[in-house]
């Protein structure tokens, strides 16, 4: 009696088959188990990366450093009468303010090179370089 219950187990088919119903319990219970798992929380966040050295990375060439006083431009106001007479009103490194004609010099190597409606354009030995006028403190105010 136990060889005739143990012959159909015995077909390919049937041991597929029943391969197939261990695996697919296997991986319902796997998921099961992933889902209804507590989260792993990490317990502290990691440190933010260090900020990378900009001084390092201009004298990569052999660039001198500089002093960086051509950073330190603060454009306080734009004069356009029209496209080929504009001037802006700009700080350089907290000097006083002063105006500066289109193609005018801030300093040695750093040309006004354009006036747009919003910005000015700085050549500073071939690079150029966008600021930008800061929002207004009261955009509702009238300005003549």
């Amino acid at each position: 009696m136990p060889r005739s219950l143990l012959q159909p187990l015995t077909s390919p088919t049937t041991l597929a088959s029943g391969a197939s119903a261990v695996l697919f319990i296997g991986v319902v219970g796997w998921w099961t188990w992933a889902f209804h798992a507590t989260p792993v929380v990490p317990l502290s966040h990691p440190a933010p990366p260090a900020p990378l050295d900009a001084a390092a990375g201009a004298t990569l060439f052999g660039a001198q450093p500089d002093s960086g006083r051509h950073d330190q431009v603060q454009l306080l106001g734009i004069l356009a009468f029209d496209p080929g007479h504009a001037a802006a009103i700009v700080s350089v490194g907290g000097d006083p303010a002063r105006v500066v004609p289109l193609k005018g010099r801030l300093d040695d190597s750093t040309t006004l090179s354009e006036v747009r409606a919003h910005s000015i354009v700085l050549d500073h030995d071939g690079i150029q370089r966008e600021i930008t006028l800061p929002a207004a403190a009261n955009p509702d105010g009238f300005v003549r």
